[in-house]
């Protein structure tokens, strides 16, 4: 299993879609854990700061990736904000 973080780079230029304009992938290490308890999730399985069973190094430290989600489709990151996170992308070999 590998793991990549997404960092994003804040534009300086107002008109940027998105407000941000670069990113840097680099991999990681990654682990798995037991499960956690899925906090943060409702009834329905959606939510935001949702942990998940991977841990990633990242700055010479264990994180906890975890899992926002209120569509078909969630985002794994790491990070206390998904508005400042990064983003992990896990690929099975």
């Amino acid at each position: 299993m590998k793991a990549y973080i997404n960092t994003k780079v804040k534009s300086d230029n107002p008109n940027q879609i998105g407000g941000y304009h670069s990113y840097l992938t680099q991999e990681v290490e990654i682990k798995t854990t037991t499960l956690m308890p899925r906090k943060g999730q409702t009834q329905s399985g959606y939510g935001k700061a949702m942990p998940t069973n991977y841990m990633v190094k990242y700055n010479n430290r264990w994180q906890r990736v975890k899992t926002i989600c209120f569509s078909n489709c969630a985002t794994m990151y790491i990070g206390k904000l998904y508005s400042e996170c990064l983003t992990v992308t896990i690929e099975k070999d």
